[in-house]
């Protein structure tokens, strides 16, 4: 089949799932990992498919069809300048995550001296943000911490392609033993993408994201969204070493959170992501 048509046919299909547009983009990311076809380059030459090709595009399209994430299909995300393994053992990494680096980045660089030393990431998942942030800063050292061990193996995996040295640890912020952890740490800068979606709002979230990303770095209860907001600024207030705290945050724990950080004696600032939706918090003693 000439690949025009195959395209067209298959935007036409994961339109049952996905936004026209939104389909036409899985398909060019389809085309420029299994055909090496770019984008714009597509409707400039005619080519017909391969019986390979197609059985390939076939195998992969039906997977999307049934609302996998083509992070998961193709096994890998792009997060800023990096290339990050993924699988459904870690959440895949959102452009408002970015955005909490740069904003943790921003602050480093700006720094008086002597600089911070170390920088923790606690829930790091896939390990994005540390990775991401040892790219950029080089100098200070990074520290990583995930309850899940096959989310570790993940983390640890990226770092050793992408040839950046992160210290993980295996632990939770749930029990003592990781909080006695946060206690005690060295770092001064501390970043956290903690689960925060309430059970509640399952309902209102897309299949791709409830069937296929995990659960575990996803829902908190729905009486009790903050609790890995709390425990971990708790541990922050402890650690005389800490002096700043990020958070990526839902809009609608402004309240709840901010309650918090005045019960704790912490100064909080709400920053808006690019879309206008206030999702980074910056906690300071």
């Amino acid at each position: 089949m000439d690949i025009v048509k195959y395209f067209d046919e298959s935007v036409l299909q994961m339109q049952a799932l996905y936004p026209e547009n939104e389909a036409k983009e899985l398909m060019y990311w389809l085309y420029e990992d299994i055909l090496l076809i770019k984008k714009a380059h597509l409707h400039l030459f005619s080519k017909e498919l391969s019986f390979t090709e197609e059985l390939q595009l076939n195998t992969l399209k039906n997977r999307l069809l049934s609302g996998e994430p083509i992070q998961y299909v193709l096994g890998y995300a792009y997060f800023m300048d990096l290339l990050i393994h993924v699988n459904p053992t870690v959440l895949i990494p959102r452009p408002e995550t970015e955005e909490l680096v740069q904003a943790v980045i921003t602050s480093y660089q700006t720094w008086a001296e002597p600089k911070p030393t170390a920088i923790i990431d606690i829930c790091t998942g896939s390990g994005c943000i540390a990775l991401a942030l040892k790219k950029a800063l080089v100098e200070p050292s990074l520290f990583a911490l995930d309850i899940s061990e096959e989310a570790i193996k993940t983390a640890q995996y990226n770092a050793t392609q992408l040839k950046l040295a992160i210290q993980f640890e295996r632990l939770s912020v749930l029990d003592e033993t990781g909080l006695n952890y946060l206690k005690q740490t060295e770092a001064a800068i501390w970043v956290s993408n903690p689960p925060y979606i309430s059970e509640a709002e399952k309902a209102q979230m897309h299949v791709n994201v409830l069937q296929y990303e995990p659960h575990l770095a996803l829902f908190v209860a729905s009486d009790d969204t903050i609790l890995f907001y709390r425990k971990i600024s708790k541990a922050f207030c402890l650690n005389p070493n800490a002096q700043e705290l990020y958070f990526e945050i839902s809009e609608f724990q402004l309240e709840a959170i901010t309650n918090m950080a005045n019960e704790l004696g912490l100064k909080a600032a709400f920053k808006k992501d690019l879309q206008e939706k206030w999702r980074i918090l910056v906690l300071k003693k």
